[in-house]
């Protein structure tokens, strides 16, 4: 089949994406406490060659549906335990997202310039550049969410079943990535679009029976043999503990703030914030582009307040709502502004980007910033010299913040992600003879790294969370509290393992005084325990 010259711009953007995304993720090693349980579950999936459910440290679990494993386990299969395999799937979902959200803007927006420039923006957006390095399944998410709702607005807007059945298979593959709320989410939202446009025909066009049809197609068998084989266990602990309990009880209580998201939206915007506000502000004025204003605004501001009813606060759970954001960014781009205010909206968010992210490596020890620096004093005097042209001024932008991203993934980010993994502890404490404990809470990662289960001693002490009890249940690997301590002696010595962030715990148990030091990592240390 002959490729067209628009096919080909956009193989050429997700290339360029890709690429970029790509660089630097072999320095960076798995990470607890999330990033770690995902990597560990997949790598257990490619050593076992059970690819239908989920297990960690050898026990079933029901924590996320089973696409980020399948495509996990797949790229160790294909490429080995690494890092660089660990990450590739986002990373292969972030370059496919920035295609795809450049090729449905100029679909909707009918200018190849905007187009781009959505790309351009969604990539070099701080959350989105984030995410796409991370081993979660937001990324993926993201990527399903997009066809989902853009392909669901132009099937409903312009009558089309065949654009209705791929927000439907997108939807499928989204719920086989995050759960029940990658159909919940976006049926609220096109539901509540369809209502603010009073339209009643457009709710009826919202269930084709072949959308319904693709997706149990496609989202049943997995559901369907897990209920099957596992029956209740599966779901009071995929849809009850994950999914309801998640929703009404919160898993981190110090998060749970009205105003998270509406702090982090503009963060993750970054460095388009200015213009990704401003049009939501001004682009309702263009009556030709009324629907899909409503549209984006719904699906934005709807994302947020959905999770902000929600009792667990998570800072990635209203990542979607960049998409809407982004494209809402990319409609400035075919009248652009040349007034002294539309410069300021671009090049301020860019400059205090900048400034955040040299100030925040001054508490990243270990390693020397100087290039960054440098790299930092020149993004700044280009973008200030560009002040005057908005062209300009958008690609020294994009340039400065692209070269900031791929300085900061090659020298410090390693580092810093070492201090959150137990990659520097993980031979040595796996190297002492005797029984190894961690205090608290667990590092997955070790088990990744060494292929030892170890053993979580939960201490006596109040948790400070205040957290539902209900919660424990998601911890699978063996547990010990310190009252059966005495349980493991013999002739084996016990040695625990206590993180950087359970010291202030650690000092508070009445059994500090047990243990003696015998080796500290910038992670945390290692003791012994005196029988």
């Amino acid at each position: 089949m002959k490729l067209t010259k628009n096919n080909r711009l956009w193989i050429i953007i997700f290339l360029v994406s890709f690429l970029f995304l790509l660089w630097g993720n072999q320095y960076l090693p798995i990470t607890d406490p999330v990033e770690s349980n995902y990597a560990l579950t997949a790598k257990e999936m490619a050593e076992s060659g059970n690819w239908l459910s989920p297990t960690i440290y050898g026990h079933y679990w029901y924590d996320k549906p089973i696409m980020i494993y399948w495509l996990t386990a797949a790229s160790y299969r294909l490429f080995g335990f690494t890092s660089l395999a660990s990450r590739l799937p986002s990373v292969l979902a972030g370059a496919l997202s920035a295609a795809l959200l450049g090729a449905y803007t100029q679909r909707l927006l009918h200018n190849q310039k905007a187009a781009v420039c959505a790309s351009l923006f969604l990539v070099t957006s701080l959350e989105f550049w984030i995410v796409s390095h991370a081993i979660i399944t937001d990324q993926l998410l993201f990527l399903f969410t997009i066809p989902t709702m853009l392909s669901a607005f132009i099937g409903l807007n312009e009558n089309s079943r065949k654009h209705m059945v791929i927000a439907y298979a997108a939807a499928a593959l989204a719920c086989l990535t995050k759960g029940p709320v990658g159909l919940v989410l976006p049926g609220l939202l096109l539901l509540l679009w369809c209502a603010s446009m009073r339209s009643w025909k457009m709710v009826r066009r919202c269930f084709p029976w072949q959308g319904i049809l693709c997706f149990l197609l496609i989202a049943t068998p997995w559901y369907g043999a897990m209920i099957y084989y596992h029956g209740t266990d599966f779901i009071s602990q995929f849809l009850g503990l994950h999914n309801v309990v998640r929703a009404t009880s919160s898993e981190h209580p110090e998060d749970n703030h009205w105003y998270y998201y509406l702090i982090l939206l503009p963060v993750s915007l970054l460095p388009w914030t200015g213009l990704s506000f401003l049009q939501m502000k001004t682009f309702r004025r263009q009556t030709l582009y009324q629907p899909l204003y409503r549209f984006l605004m719904i699906w934005c501001w709807g994302t947020i307040g959905f999770y902000t009813l929600m009792a667990t606060k998570y800072v990635t759970y209203t990542y979607i709502a960049v998409i809407p954001a982004i494209l809402l960014a990319a409609t400035a781009i075919p009248q652009l502004s040349e007034t002294r205010k539309f410069h300021c909206l671009l090049l301020l968010p860019a400059l205090f980007m900048v400034i955040a992210l040299s100030g925040g490596t001054l508490a990243l020890k270990g390693t020397s910033w100087t290039p960054f620096y440098i790299l930092a004093l020149l993004s700044i005097s280009l973008c200030v010299y560009s002040f005057r042209n908005t062209k300009k001024l958008i690609l020294s932008i994009s340039l400065s913040i692209s070269a900031l991203y791929i300085c900061l993934v090659s020298t410090g980010l390693g580092p810093y992600l070492s201090t959150r993994s137990g990659i520097l502890m993980a031979q040595s404490f796996h190297s002492l003879p005797g029984y190894h404990l961690f205090f608290s809470s667990y590092s997955a990662s070790y088990t990744y790294y060494t292929g030892e289960t170890a053993i979580r001693l939960v201490p006596s002490v109040a948790d400070a969370e205040k957290r539902n009890p209900l919660w424990n249940e998601k911890y699978t690997m063996p547990s010990l509290p310190d009252t059966h301590l005495e349980s493991l002696t013999g002739d084996k010595p016990v040695y625990l393992y206590v993180s950087r962030s359970n010291l202030k715990l650690f000092d508070r148990w009445n059994m500090r005084r047990d243990f003696i030091p015998v080796e500290t990592f910038p992670s945390g240390s290692i003791y012994q325990y005196k029988k």
